[in-house]
């Protein structure tokens, strides 16, 4: 099973996720985390066991801050799991890029798609 994980500083995970839900309706393999209040290792261990319990063997973890403890977290994880990926500064458009694609996508080329939709997501104008 294939599952995103988005890990965040105060709300911004749940908010992603939820102003993704409005657009695209439910979606079931994406998990929201946030290190509001929560001791590193004690997230790490959340998560872990929420991955655990889906049976995920794929992860993509979006983070909102390269080098924070969000991104630490993600980084862990990573060494954790066989098949997972960092993909940092997330935003709306890579949520909906991992909802509408990840099905359809290896997963090598699925997070390097994410990534690229995320930056075609900011435009100056």
């Amino acid at each position: 099973m294939r599952l995103g994980v988005v890990i965040c500083h105060g709300k911004l995970a749940f908010e992603l996720l939820h102003t993704v839900e409005r657009l695209m309706g439910r979606f079931e393999n994406l998990l929201a985390f946030s290190n509001d209040g929560v001791a590193p290792q004690t997230l790490f261990e959340q998560v872990v066991e929420a991955i655990r319990s889906r049976k995920a063997t794929e992860l993509l973890i979006l983070v909102d801050l390269r080098g924070g403890n969000c991104w630490r977290i993600g980084k862990m994880l990573e060494r954790e799991f066989e098949k997972a990926h960092v993909v940092s500064g997330v935003n709306v458009p890579m949520v909906i890029s991992f909802i509408t694609k990840q099905e359809h996508l290896a997963f090598e080329e699925l997070s390097r798609t994410v990534e690229q939709d995320g930056h075609r997501g900011i435009l100056l104008e």
